[in-house]
């Protein structure tokens, strides 16, 4: 065993020893192997974490009844919309997303603190969003899965350090998003979805904006931008800039909030029905219950996108925010 490892690595170990799931125990394993110095002296180790980890990934694709390694990062979709932490190493992502959520990411001062996309819901008013921290995008070195998880995602946070490098960290991660077909656009732009490219809206978030010279590096990240995408600045530390990640996140989305009431009673403002803009009466019915849909004769409607209130409206009437729908089957 070579007597140079960090303290980080044996925190990783005792994690692996305590870890119960496959995927707490790959992740365990993979940050012990992030962390290891690079030298002759360890490469044994290495060979005998990279087999332990295909070992691990094999009893796991045996317990799930043959399912590939590709579920252990697979993230199902929730709340709102989801979206991607998309950034280099040691920017901050993940006290970012302790920062926004109730979450408690593990968070480093080393590269690679995260190996395994790791999935929370962040409050913003009235409903949730989903985010998923992603591991750092390494030039040349990104898992297809991660690469997978990026386009999936409704809206990405490309985030940058204004503590280091961030207009070098943003040329970085536009050239890697460009290797994955992934064009990030200011949320409400004409999207690109074509042979080249697909369009995906995205959100410039600059981290660490408490720090001394911030404000300075912070006008030099957006003369480089140039109105690109938006630039947000935040710190996990203070928690200045994160109500306006929030709500230009859920307003990026392009989503409505949509409440249904029973016959003579208020309608409950405090679990909207969240679907995407253009969505009609038929589309709640729908999300509420399918054979809803099908039973469905009318509704009485009070809210913006009707005349008056308890106004009756067909099954095809486009809803807007903060409409409340009173159904009839």
């Amino acid at each position: 065993m070579p007597t140079n490892l960090p303290p980080q690595y044996f925190e990783a170990e005792k994690t692996y020893r305590q870890a119960r799931s496959p995927a707490e125990k790959v992740e365990a394993l993979e940050t012990m192997l992030a962390v290891m110095p690079k030298h002759k002296g360890t490469d044994h180790l290495k060979a005998d974490l990279r087999a332990r980890i295909a070992k691990l990934t094999q009893e796991a694709q045996k317990q799930a009844g043959g399912a590939s390694r590709a579920q252990l990062y697979d993230v199902r979709k929730e709340g709102a919309g989801q979206l991607a932490l998309v950034g280099p190493p040691n920017v901050g992502k993940s006290s970012l997303m302790a920062a926004l959520t109730d979450a408690t990411p593990k968070v480093g001062d080393y590269p690679f603190t995260t190996q395994l996309p790791q999935p929370a819901m962040m409050p913003v008013e009235n409903v949730y969003i989903q985010l998923v921290d992603l591991p750092p995008v390494v030039p040349y070195a990104t898992a297809p899965w991660h690469r997978a998880l990026i386009r999936r995602a409704d809206l990405i946070l490309i985030v940058v350090d204004l503590s280091g490098d961030p207009l070098e960290e943003w040329t970085t991660l536009l050239a890697e998003l460009e290797g994955m077909r992934v064009e990030p656009v200011a949320p409400g732009d004409v999207a690109l979805d074509g042979e080249e490219a697909t369009g995906k809206p995205a959100l410039l978030v600059a981290t660490k904006a408490d720090l001394p010279d911030a404000s300075d590096i912070l006008e030099l990240l957006e003369l480089e931008v140039d109105g690109r995408l938006p630039v947000l600045a935040v710190s996990a530390a203070d928690g200045r800039g994160l109500e306006e990640v929030r709500r230009r996140s859920l307003a990026a989305l392009d989503v409505i909030r949509v409440y249904t009431k029973p016959p003579g009673k208020p309608a409950d403002r405090s679990k909207p029905f969240v679907l995407k803009r253009g969505s009609t009466i038929d589309d709640l019915a729908d999300l509420i219950h399918h054979e809803l849909r099908e039973k469905l004769k009318y509704a009485l409607l009070w809210g913006a996108s009707g005349k008056f209130g308890g106004q009756r409206i067909s099954r095809h009437h486009e809803l807007d925010d903060g409409d409340v729908v009173e159904l009839f089957a």
